[in-house]
């Protein structure tokens, strides 16, 4: 019997069990999609059955007041399963001091980078004050996983995106959704083979297998990341429509493991 793949899910969010089922209820009604699991840290488990996985965990704080519990409850779901990776959490209106200080503390604490959600967190993702945290991230060495695309709003707009990417370019900006969920075709004239970083999580969901193949060939294999965004989907179920989609051995292992190792130093 073959050993099970070696993966890691770059994009995934797990939440306290008294909220998890809330939160993922939440996005699910928001983005009008149907949820496959419960956001809780069992799930994220149960769901890569047959896989040898490593899951980068994140969960944007929504208000100011929840970044530092956020973080600690990411931390400690870290400390406790080796197998997990933490992405921090900042929110722009705790104030560009509060928030270097906080980065610098979840660094200290395990943090391997930052999830920000300009939508869910209710900020125009290139705003000019918050230029300094970028700053400071690309200083800390913490990679942004930036979510990117909305039907209902240019907050975190590839454009946005872009702009952030070309004026601080020492950042390591990840690009989720394959460089924007719902708006691939402002993606693919935005950010599609630039320098930036990019994840798989849910581009087969919203486009056919053909057009994810052609993007993630011209973006380039060595900055594009496995991503399930659990608990929209398993990371088993995700990982399984990915393996549907054309490339050899070597491909896979650079989309399902090597890019994110060296990109998170793993």
């Amino acid at each position: 019997m073959s050993e099970p793949r070696r993966i890691i899910d770059v994009h995934t969010h797990v939440f306290p069990d008294k909220i998890a089922q809330r939160a993922a209820d939440n996005v699910a009604n928001y983005y009008d999609l149907v949820m496959e699991a419960d956001g809780t840290v069992a799930g994220l488990l149960a769901g890569a059955q047959g896989l040898d996985a490593r899951f980068v965990i994140s969960s944007a704080a929504l208000k100011p007041e929840h970044v530092v519990t956020g973080n600690d409850f990411l931390l400690a779901a870290a400390a406790a399963e080796e197998r997990f990776v933490p992405l921090a959490s900042v929110h722009p209106d705790m104030g560009i001091s509060a928030a270097v200080d906080e980065l610098e503390r979840a660094k200290a604490c395990g943090a391997r980078g930052v999830k920000l959600h300009p939508d869910f967190q209710r900020f125009v993702v290139d705003r000019e004050d918050i230029f300094p945290i970028y700053e400071a991230c690309a200083e800390l060495g913490l990679p942004i996983l930036f979510h990117v695309g909305d039907r209902n709003s240019d907050a975190s707009s590839p454009a946005r995106v872009r702009h952030i990417a070309d004026r601080v370019p020492e950042l390591k900006v990840i690009a989720a959704h394959m460089c924007g969920y719902s708006v691939w075709d402002e993606a693919e004239r935005e950010l599609i083979g630039t320098p930036v970083y990019t994840d798989t999580s849910d581009a087969l969901i919203g486009l056919p297998p053909e057009r994810v193949y052609a993007l993630i060939e011209k973006h380039g294999l060595d900055r594009v990341m496995f991503g399930s965004d659990y608990p929209l989907r398993t990371t088993r179920s995700a990982y399984d429509a990915l393996m549907k989609l054309p490339f050899d051995e070597a491909e896979r292992e650079q989309i399902c493991r090597k890019t994110a190792s060296g990109l998170f130093g793993l």
